[in-house]
Protein backbone atom coordinates (compact mmCIF):
# COMPACT_ATOMS: atom_id res chain seq x y z
CA UNK A 1 0.00 0.00 0.00
CA UNK A 2 1.48 3.58 -0.74
CA UNK A 3 1.63 5.95 1.64
CA UNK A 4 -0.85 7.75 0.02
CA UNK A 5 -3.48 5.24 0.25
CA UNK A 6 -2.17 4.61 3.77
CA UNK A 7 -2.68 8.54 4.63
CA UNK A 8 -5.92 8.42 3.27
CA UNK A 9 -7.24 5.67 5.27
CA UNK A 10 -5.65 6.94 8.17
CA UNK A 11 -7.57 10.23 7.23
CA UNK A 12 -11.22 8.53 6.93
CA UNK A 13 -10.67 7.02 10.28
CA UNK A 14 -9.91 10.11 12.37
CA UNK A 15 -13.13 11.71 10.56
CA UNK A 16 -15.30 8.81 12.02
CA UNK A 17 -13.49 9.00 15.13
CA UNK A 18 -16.06 10.14 17.57
CA UNK A 19 -15.32 12.02 21.10
CA UNK A 20 -15.09 9.79 23.84
CA UNK A 21 -17.51 11.83 26.85
CA UNK A 22 -17.95 9.97 29.90
CA UNK A 23 -19.62 11.55 33.02
CA UNK A 24 -20.67 9.99 36.33
CA UNK A 25 -21.70 11.85 39.48
CA UNK A 26 -22.38 11.55 43.05
CA UNK A 27 -25.42 9.64 43.61
CA UNK A 28 -26.24 11.38 47.02
CA UNK A 29 -25.42 15.07 46.14
CA UNK A 30 -28.67 17.49 46.00
CA UNK A 31 -27.85 18.97 42.73
CA UNK A 32 -30.84 21.52 43.33
CA UNK A 33 -29.06 22.93 46.04
CA UNK A 34 -26.34 24.15 43.43
CA UNK A 35 -27.11 27.31 41.41
CA UNK A 36 -24.12 29.28 41.82
CA UNK A 37 -20.64 28.72 41.07
CA UNK A 38 -16.79 29.71 41.10
CA UNK A 39 -13.29 28.60 39.32
CA UNK A 40 -11.23 26.89 41.53
CA UNK A 41 -8.44 25.78 38.51
CA UNK A 42 -9.03 26.66 35.41
CA UNK A 43 -7.40 24.79 32.13
CA UNK A 44 -3.98 25.56 31.59
CA UNK A 45 -3.09 23.61 28.06
CA UNK A 46 0.26 26.07 27.29
CA UNK A 47 -2.04 27.77 24.66
CA UNK A 48 -4.07 30.91 26.58
CA UNK A 49 -6.41 31.29 23.73
CA UNK A 50 -7.50 27.32 23.98
CA UNK A 51 -8.16 27.76 27.60
CA UNK A 52 -9.97 31.14 27.47
CA UNK A 53 -12.53 29.41 25.07
CA UNK A 54 -12.87 26.40 27.36
CA UNK A 55 -13.84 28.02 29.80
CA UNK A 56 -16.47 30.35 27.74
CA UNK A 57 -18.02 27.28 26.31
CA UNK A 58 -18.23 26.26 30.39
CA UNK A 59 -19.49 28.76 31.32
CA UNK A 60 -22.55 29.00 28.53
CA UNK A 61 -22.75 25.30 29.34
CA UNK A 62 -23.66 26.47 32.93
CA UNK A 63 -25.85 29.47 32.49
CA UNK A 64 -27.84 27.80 30.15
CA UNK A 65 -28.63 25.26 33.26
CA UNK A 66 -29.23 28.10 34.94
CA UNK A 67 -26.27 28.63 37.14
CA UNK A 68 -24.23 31.47 37.54
CA UNK A 69 -20.69 32.27 38.08
CA UNK A 70 -19.89 34.30 41.46
CA UNK A 71 -16.67 35.86 43.11
CA UNK A 72 -13.77 32.55 43.95
CA UNK A 73 -14.92 30.96 47.10
CA UNK A 74 -18.52 32.56 47.32
CA UNK A 75 -20.76 29.96 45.45
CA UNK A 76 -22.68 26.54 45.89
CA UNK A 77 -19.86 24.77 43.80
CA UNK A 78 -16.37 24.97 42.43
CA UNK A 79 -15.19 23.81 39.35
CA UNK A 80 -11.76 22.40 38.27
CA UNK A 81 -11.03 21.99 34.71
CA UNK A 82 -8.07 20.27 33.08
CA UNK A 83 -6.61 19.61 29.99
CA UNK A 84 -3.45 16.86 28.92
CA UNK A 85 -1.84 16.01 25.53
CA UNK A 86 -0.11 13.09 25.33
CA UNK A 87 1.57 12.31 22.07
CA UNK A 88 0.41 8.94 20.74
CA UNK A 89 1.92 6.50 18.80
CA UNK A 90 0.07 4.18 16.01
CA UNK A 91 1.59 1.16 13.67
CA UNK A 92 -0.58 -0.34 11.04
CA UNK A 93 0.29 -2.99 9.01
CA UNK A 94 -0.98 -3.81 5.54
CA UNK A 95 -0.42 -6.81 3.55
CA UNK A 96 -0.68 -7.42 -0.40
CA UNK A 97 -2.39 -10.55 -0.21
CA UNK A 98 -4.34 -12.53 1.92
CA UNK A 99 -5.19 -16.38 1.78
CA UNK A 100 -7.51 -18.77 4.30
CA UNK A 101 -7.46 -15.99 7.45
CA UNK A 102 -3.80 -15.05 7.14
CA UNK A 103 -2.06 -12.31 5.77
CA UNK A 104 0.40 -13.54 2.90
CA UNK A 105 3.24 -11.33 0.73
CA UNK A 106 4.71 -7.90 1.07
CA UNK A 107 3.71 -5.43 3.84
CA UNK A 108 4.13 -2.33 4.35
CA UNK A 109 3.93 -0.67 8.08
CA UNK A 110 2.92 2.99 8.47
CA UNK A 111 3.88 4.93 11.78
CA UNK A 112 1.40 7.93 12.90
CA UNK A 113 2.55 10.29 15.38
CA UNK A 114 -0.68 12.31 16.99
CA UNK A 115 -1.62 13.99 19.46
CA UNK A 116 -4.58 13.14 22.21
CA UNK A 117 -6.34 15.53 24.27
CA UNK A 118 -8.44 14.86 27.13
CA UNK A 119 -10.87 17.48 28.86
CA UNK A 120 -11.22 16.95 32.45
CA UNK A 121 -14.05 19.13 34.35
CA UNK A 122 -14.64 18.66 37.82
CA UNK A 123 -17.49 20.21 39.80
CA UNK A 124 -16.87 19.77 43.51
CA UNK A 125 -19.39 21.04 46.82
CA UNK A 126 -18.14 25.02 47.50
CA UNK A 127 -18.19 24.22 51.09
CA UNK A 128 -16.85 20.74 51.40
CA UNK A 129 -15.17 20.57 48.16
CA UNK A 130 -16.12 17.35 48.02
CA UNK A 131 -16.44 15.76 44.22
CA UNK A 132 -19.94 15.98 42.98
CA UNK A 133 -19.75 15.09 39.30
CA UNK A 134 -16.98 14.88 36.70
CA UNK A 135 -17.02 15.14 32.64
CA UNK A 136 -14.41 13.52 30.98
CA UNK A 137 -13.43 14.03 27.26
CA UNK A 138 -11.16 12.58 25.21
CA UNK A 139 -10.14 12.69 20.90
CA UNK A 140 -7.22 13.00 18.78
CA UNK A 141 -6.33 16.77 18.19
CA UNK A 142 -6.07 18.48 14.61
CA UNK A 143 -3.04 20.54 13.70
CA UNK A 144 -5.86 23.06 12.94
CA UNK A 145 -6.78 25.05 15.98
CA UNK A 146 -10.14 25.83 14.63
CA UNK A 147 -10.74 22.55 14.20
CA UNK A 148 -9.63 21.32 17.76
CA UNK A 149 -12.28 24.59 19.25
CA UNK A 150 -15.02 22.43 17.10
CA UNK A 151 -13.91 19.52 19.33
CA UNK A 152 -13.88 21.42 22.40
CA UNK A 153 -17.29 22.73 21.80
CA UNK A 154 -18.80 19.12 20.81
CA UNK A 155 -17.27 17.56 23.46
CA UNK A 156 -18.64 20.11 26.35
CA UNK A 157 -21.56 20.48 24.62
CA UNK A 158 -21.82 16.59 24.86
CA UNK A 159 -20.75 16.29 28.47
CA UNK A 160 -23.46 18.45 29.82
CA UNK A 161 -26.08 17.54 28.03
CA UNK A 162 -27.94 15.59 30.74
CA UNK A 163 -26.35 18.10 33.57
CA UNK A 164 -27.18 18.24 36.13
CA UNK A 165 -28.12 14.75 37.25
CA UNK A 166 -31.48 14.27 37.65
CA UNK A 167 -32.12 12.63 41.11
CA UNK A 168 -32.24 9.28 41.70
CA UNK A 169 -35.78 7.61 42.27
CA UNK A 170 -36.06 6.35 45.76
Amino acid sequence: MSAVAGSLVLALLWACAAIQVDTGFDKNADFSQYKTYFWLSRPASGNASVDRRIVELIDAALRSKGWREVGEGKGDAALDAEVLTEEEERNDTYYDGWVLNQNLGPADTVVTTFQEGTLIVNVLDGRSMRPVWRGVAHETLRWNPAENEKLAADAISRMFSAFPPRPARR
